[in-house]
């Protein structure tokens, strides 16, 4: 591995929140997407044709507050795509983890990885892995300032006809180096980035040496490469031991109230102090703020959240309200013949007609 371009900046710190604006001129989807795959080709170590490898990471993890909640290591040996190995030794989160064309393999009583952890793996194994849960949306240019420069990034997006600038983070956004493809921040889940601070590359390959997850002006997580070599790999695929539990291919759907009804701790948004940031491009009706905002969910097996996305939102302000009260929910374990599972469904919060958010008035 070889050292390239250092630090571009840690300043999303304090400017995370969001200068972001729309791209200027016409908007190609097909060419938004060529890019987002150029991209994802550059900065990827996992795709076909490359050599085997093995992998050592330090890891920092961080409650909301920027309280630290954990440090240890994340070993990785990849395979081939479809076949790789993980080692957890994280003082809240020890054990392995086997992936094969058969599913993902676990320790017995390793669950999904929490969501920080999970965040900070992806950048160095498959920063584009939510475009798995992105399916039909529409890949959108936007650019972000960070410490003075303007990057170039794609937000994947679903249409809203409610709101005329859909802002960067409420999807997931990517954004690269100005005139280059190489990954440099992540943003998603209503403000939550990740900035890929230095790069090396490796086989070909443009791979971060470390990595901040940031939210609201606090640091929740760090990563750093420790090492990465194509030594002490095994002549043989990784096939998972007997004593390893077989993850569910996909979470089960709670549909309806039922959702809200595994939750064990619940903050309701507060959408009068949405007031202040309400974005001048949203409709209205009468100057009245209508309609409903969806937010999806992902929960693990422990019932802490592990992803959260926009399904609709008629404002960005109070979709943000909305983001920012969801994410302090717990939910009770979703019990499936006597084993916890992953779940997702889609939470509901209605906006009063008669809201005012210029008069703050219900």
């Amino acid at each position: 591995m070889t050292r390239s371009r250092a630090v571009l900046s840690s300043l999303i710190v304090p400017v995370l929140f969001l200068a972001a604006a729309p791209f200027v001129g016409a908007e190609n989807t097909g060419q938004l997407q060529d890019q987002l795959k150029k991209s994802a080709d550059l900065s990827s170590p996992t795709a076909a044709g490359l050599k085997p490898w093995h992998a050592k990471l330090s890891v920092q993890l961080y409650d909301l507050k920027g309280v630290s909640t954990g440090a240890g290591t994340v070993e990785e040996w990849w395979m081939a795509p479809g076949n790789e190995k993980r080692v957890f030794a994280i003082p809240d989160y020890q054990g392995t983890e086997i992936i094969t064309s058969d599913g993902i393999f676990r320790s017995a009583g390793l669950i999904s990885e929490p969501m920080t952890l999970a965040t900070i793996l992806n950048q160095f194994v498959n920063p584009m892995a939510e475009e798995d849960k992105a399916a039909g949306f529409k890949p959108t240019a936007r650019t972000l300032q960070l410490g003075g420069v303007t990057l170039p990034c794609i937000m994947l997006a679903k249409s809203n006809s409610r709101v005329a600038n859909q802002p960067i983070g409420f999807y997931p956004s990517w954004c690269t180096e100005p005139g280059k493809d190489t990954l440099r921040v992540f943003v998603d889940d209503g403000g939550v980035a990740v900035v890929r601070n230095g790069i090396s590359s490796f086989q070909g390959k443009d791979i971060p040496t470390d990595v901040s997850v940031t939210f609201g002006g606090n640091v929740i997580g760090t990563g750093r490469m420790e090492a990465i070599s194509l030594d002490g790999m095994p002549s043989a695929p990784f096939a998972p031991d007997r004593d390893m539990s077989k993850a569910l291919p996909k979470p089960v759907e709670l549909k309806g109230k039922k959702l809200e009804g595994q939750a064990a701790k619940r903050t309701d948004p507060d959408f009068t102090q949405a007031a202040g940031v309400r974005d001048q491009s949203t409709h209205t009706i009468n100057g009245s703020l209508q309609g409903d905002i969806e937010i999806r969910l992902w929960v693990g097996e422990d019932g802490q959240i592990r992803d959260m996305r926009l399904e609709s939102y008629p404002d960005p302000g109070v979709a943000q309200t909305a983001f920012d009260a969801v994410r302090q929910w717990t939910f009770h374990p979703l019990m499936v013949e006597g084993r916890a599972v992953p779940f997702t469904g889609t939470l509901d919060f209605e906006i009063n007609k008669g809201f005012e958010i210029q008069g703050v008035r219900h």
